[in-house]
This record gives C-alpha cells, sequence and structure tokens, in this order.
C-alpha cells in the first residue's frame, strides 16, 4: 500500500505515514497522471509548427505586408511564441542594416563603391 499524500510506500495496517506522517488510507498503487499533450495547453502558450515557422518566414520577406504583419506580431499575444519568433527577426533585421551601413560607410570612405569598379571597364 501507498502513503496517498507522499506516494511512500507503507506496510498493510499501517496507521500513519513513516514518511510524512499523515494518516494512513488504502490505495493500491500511486496515481500517475495523465498524459499531456499541447492541446492541453492555452492557446497562447501552445507551440507552432516547423511549418507555421516557415511560413511566417514567407510572409515576412514580402516587403510592404510582410512589414505590416511583423509589426502587427510582435506586439500581439495571442500566441508567445509567434511574438517571440517576430521580435527576433527584427534583431535579425538590425543587425542585417547594421552591416550594410558599415560597409556603405566603408566604401563611401575607400572610394571603393560599385561606381568606381565599373569605370575601370
Amino acid at each position: 500500500m501507498y502513503c496517498t499524500h507522499c506516494g511512500a510506500s507503507m506496510d498493510d495496517g499501517q496507521t500513519f505515514c513513516t514518511a510524512c506522517g499523515s494518516p494512513a488510507k488504502a490505495q493500491s498503487a500511486p496515481v500517475s497522471p495523465a498524459p499531456f499533450t499541447p492541446k492541453d495547453l492555452p492557446p497562447e502558450y501552445r507551440p507552432l509548427s516547423p511549418w507555421s515557422y516557415f511560413w511566417l518566414q514567407v510572409l515576412y520577406a514580402v516587403p510592404v505586408v510582410g512589414f505590416i504583419f511583423l509589426i502587427i506580431f510582435s506586439f500581439k499575444k495571442d500566441n508567445i511564441h509567434r511574438r517571440n519568433f517576430t521580435r527576433s527577426y527584427w534583431c535579425s533585421l538590425i543587425l542585417a542594416a547594421i552591416v550594410f551601413a558599415v560597409i556603405l560607410i566603408i566604401s563611401m570612405v575607400t572610394g571603393a563603391g560599385l561606381y568606381s569598379y565599373l569605370s575601370n571597364y
């Protein structure tokens, strides 16, 4: 028999659990919880499928419409995973803009732009 409070093994006939001290009640085995599925989670915490991430990437790549959805999904609270993915997409866009700006400044300072490259031909 097992303790209903802590699940410790008890001898038959014991009136109190030796592990936690609670009164003994007859139980044949500890009760295991039901299997967990993502459907049991609230909608805002349900994980996204890999295809969802793929289609979000495609949506964000569309020039004007993607930018609008990028703004909307970065503040929308209906799914935390989509919101976090959208915010990470913003971070990658910011990093890409910084790298582009640095390359542009370096090419302007050194004069190694596209025009000077093409003027040699």
